[in-house]
């Protein structure tokens, strides 16, 4: 009988090691519109054995992401899965982790699941599911040195809806997040390509931009998001001369709720700074604004984008009554030798 149950033991050991080779996906798994487990073939969660470590690396070509979901049944407390993508991006999954996190793998990139368990068996499982979804070619957009464009974010998911953008300028381009002030919006499965996607020469996330703007290195940027989820911000390109023009030239988005711009143009070697704001709905209403007092303030919001000859909407510094609407779905204000903060509202 002891001799019959530690050959049940050893069997079941057997057949969870097994399952858990540490195996990784075979090149003709990785094809558009197909689905890969790892362990493979794995219709649930597997167990994992005692003293494991396991890094399976889910690779994409070029033009193809993957989307991964990780199923998470880890239970030890020094049992652990750490994902690491090409964006360096590092994330820790533990027991206290939700059971179920998604991630997604940019074409012509590598991301990596590290599997560890340590001596003591806490029955700890996992499961990875993959799938491969092949990326529309991106629609190109000619920058002008004096021009400026914007796309809603929810406009650059790679999907058989909408299509990654790219613009193509004949000097650098510099990229701002026009962030809503929705409270629910992301950025981390955004990506910013500096360069094509067939000849990157960088990709970031664009959450590393959300508080301060790039500048390409190339003449040219593509942007692309990667999963379903819903934002209200929007992604504002422009010429790299255009916003040396000022000592800061940022953007901001206005929502349903009401949005807080702070411009400062008193410090800085022109003492000038613009925003350029994005609407959410066909006009914005100012609802409210506080400013510095200089003699030789100059604050105006003016048609984007900023430039001298731009159309004047508002002047700042003679105004006397507010709200006021501007019907317009971009504008920009300037501050020169002085600060002010407004808070705005997207009107339907």
């Amino acid at each position: 009988m002891r001799q019959l149950l530690w050959m049940i033991v050893f069997s079941a050991a057997i057949r969870a090691s097994s399952a858990l080779d540490c195996v990784q996906i075979p090149p003709d798994q990785i094809r558009p519109l197909h689905g890969v487990k790892i362990p493979a073939g794995a219709n649930e969660t597997v167990e994992i054995p005692p003293n494991w470590s396991c890094t399976y690396s889910i690779t994409t070509p070029p033009m193809m992401m993957a989307r991964v979901y990780l199923e998470n049944g880890l239970k030890g407390n020094n049992d652990r899965i750490t994902v690491v993508d090409q964006q360096a991006t590092k994330t820790l999954v533990t027991g206290r982790s939700s059971w179920w996190i998604p991630f997604y793998v940019f074409p012509n990139t590598t991301t990596t699941f590290n599997v560890v368990t340590k001596s003591v068996n806490m029955h700890s499982k996992f499961r990875l599911d993959i799938f491969y979804q092949q990326l529309p070619d991106p629609e190109v957009t000619y920058l002008g040195n004096s021009s400026l464009k914007y796309f809603m974010l929810n406009d650059l998911k790679g999907t058989q809806y909408n299509a990654p953008q790219m613009m193509i300028g004949t000097e650098p381009i510099s990229l701002a997040i026009a962030r809503s002030g929705w409270e629910y919006d992301v950025f981390d499965n955004y990506f910013v390509v500096d360069g094509d996607f067939q000849n990157p020469k960088y990709v970031y996330r664009m959450s590393r931009f959300k508080y301060t703007d790039y500048i390409s290195v190339t003449n040219k940027l593509t942007v692309v998001g990667l999963d379903n989820r819903v934002s209200e911000s929007s992604v504002v390109f422009s010429p790299l001369s255009q916003t040396q023009q000022f000592d800061s030239l940022t953007a901001i988005g206005t929502y349903f709720e009401a949005n807080q711009l702070d411009i400062d143009g008193k410090n800085g070697n022109k003492k000038s700074s613009a925003v350029t704001v994005i609407g959410m709905q066909n006009y914005t209403r100012i609802l409210s604004f506080d400013r510095s007092y200089e003699p030789d303030c100059i604050l105006k919001a003016v048609e984007a984008p900023p430039r001298s000859s731009s159309e004047v909407f508002y002047d700042f510094t003679t105004i006397t009554s507010l709200p006021g609407n501007i019907t317009h779905k971009s504008f920009s204000i300037i501050a020169e030798n002085c600060s002010a903060s407004f808070r705005m509202v997207s009107l339907d």
